[in-house]
């Protein structure tokens, strides 16, 4: 992992989740990018009969750079507390005009970003836009693993993270990719694998999933089952049990093989958040890990 990219509109969520993400980036001998995303529109059509021309929109730039620099100094205090070698992460900022999603997938490219960090939304109207995006368009355009973390989430030591699979193929780049970042912060994966009663899983693929997951297998790795309708639920309810820290899944996007964890799974996950989560792309690379 490269670098790992922090979305930011500034609000009091937002450098929630990017001060407690700056915790643990030392960790992962990763560099920082804080990016945010404006619209500089300073013309408003039909208006008094004409265009208005605001001046707030002209500003939108400068004032985005100054606060991503001011934000940017508060992480390299944080994390200059934190860090034990001689690893110093490199922080970085930019800003854009448009829509965030597509923004971002041009810069994950660019730089490398093995993790996207954004804070989630609250139950408020406006916290579910950020600049025109909401978080399922950032997770809809992520060729890498995001990470969502709630208001008031703290992820000083994470000791367990739970891993919800549904016996696909991309499970096994899921559980690499967990198993990885377990080493790295020392949290103890859990493996659940989802059923749903009027559904078969497809054996081959089950015997591929649970092949992988024997390779990796080891004293921080278990692996349970657990079945019903309501996956959320059900998931939410586990880990509440078991004291997870942190939930992840892999987001299939809008297609033929959407499978268990698609687009409404996901967002319902998201309606539905007490702890972080970590959604990871089913078509994720390599170069994400």
């Amino acid at each position: 992992m490269k670098t790992i990219l922090m979305l930011t509109d500034f609000s009091e969520n937002a450098n929630h989740a990017a001060k407690t993400a700056a915790k643990f980036v030392p960790q992962l001998k990763a560099d920082l990018m804080l990016y945010n995303t404006y619209y500089d529109h300073p013309i408003l059509p039909t208006y008094a009969g004409g265009p208005w021309v605001v001046e707030e929109f002209v500003f939108q730039k400068d004032e985005s750079t100054a606060q991503l620099s001011q934000l940017a100094i508060q992480l390299k205090h944080i994390m200059s507390g934190i860090s034990k070698d001689d690893f110093k992460p490199q922080t970085d900022y930019q800003c854009g005009e448009g829509p965030l999603g597509k923004n971002m997938a041009v810069i994950i490219q660019e730089r490398k970003v093995g993790l996207v960090v954004i804070g989630s939304r609250t139950d408020s109207a406006i916290d579910h836009v950020i600049f025109g995006s909401d978080t399922m368009d950032v997770i809809d355009h992520a060729a890498c693993p995001v990470l969502v973390i709630p208001p008031k989430a703290e992820m000083n030591k994470l000791k367990k993270v739970t891993l919800a699979i549904a016996f696909e193929l991309a499970d096994i780049n899921a559980i690499s990719y967990m198993t990885d970042l377990g080493r790295q912060l020392g949290f103890e994966l859990e493996v659940v694998h989802v059923s749903l009663p009027e559904e078969n899983d497809d054996p081959v693929k089950e015997n591929a999933v649970l092949a992988h997951l024997n390779t990796v297998k080891q004293e921080h790795i278990t692996y349970q089952e657990v079945g019903g309708k309501d996956v959320i639920r059900r998931l939410n309810k586990l880990c509440k049990e078991s004291c997870s820290d942190m939930l992840a899944l892999v987001h299939h996007r809008d297609g033929f093989l959407s499978g268990l964890f698609d687009r409404s799974t996901t967002a319902t996950a998201l309606d539905n958040q007490a702890i972080p989560l970590m959604v990871i792309p089913s078509d994720q690379t390599n170069d994400s890990k």
